[in-house]
């Protein structure tokens, strides 16, 4: 796949009549005259502000390439020169349900998370970027899908868990919020990834 030219397409379709569309990407494959999508699924649903009985096709916008090409650098270390990816693969697809997860969910606040502000060395961000969020529970792993001068808003890869159940088994650790959701907190939570990788990060600082 060549993703600075292959078009690519969103697939809406509610297949089990609930309120929840199920997101799915679209790759046409063959020659111009008998072009054919070839369709992939990925884990993402979102509640559409309008219904619909017929699955929805959406070209990708480029909001959505542009986050996809700038995952594929910071998180594969492709270079956009030349980029010939498998959609089969699974890191491929894991970029594509974060480029997803942006697109049509909506962030929730994360100011209640948000930990207390420390003296640490800080390097510029940008949208690709894997990152830690400082919580009020600890430090999680994300990457950032979107920037502005204030806040960032981030994919969490890990489940935020609380203080207090954090030494517990797996089972009964309390989930305050899930991983893969999307949260928007304010870029004095973001730091480097390595203090989500730390037992104790706030030696970093």
């Amino acid at each position: 796949m060549n993703a600075g030219l292959q078009p690519l397409y969103w697939r809406l379709a509610n297949e089990m009549n609930s309120e929840l569309d199920v997101v799915s990407v679209l790759m046409p494959r063959g020659e111009e005259v008998d072009k054919v999508a070839v369709e992939y699924a990925i884990d993402v649903s979102f509640k559409p502000s309008t219904h619909h009985q017929n699955p929805i096709d959406l070209r990708w916008s480029e909001d959505d390439s542009e986050l996809f090409l700038s995952l594929l650098h910071k998180v594969m270390h492709v270079s956009e020169k030349d980029i010939e990816l498998d959609i089969e693969d699974s890191m491929v697809q894991g970029l594509i349900h974060l480029v997803a997860t942006a697109r049509f969910h909506t962030p929730w606040p994360g100011d209640a998370l948000e930990g207390e502000d420390f003296m640490t060395y800080r390097s510029e961000i940008e949208v690709g970027d894997l990152i830690a969020i400082n919580t009020i529970h600890g430090f999680f792993s994300g990457v950032i899908v979107a920037l502005d001068s204030i806040d960032a808003t981030v994919v969490l890869l890990d489940d935020i868990i609380t203080l207090e159940s954090a030494a517990k088994p797996e089972e009964e650790q309390e989930v305050v919020m899930p991983s893969h959701s999307l949260l928007m907190l304010n870029r004095v939570c973001v730091l480097a990834p390595e203090f989500a990788d730390d037992v104790d990060a706030t030696v970093l600082h």
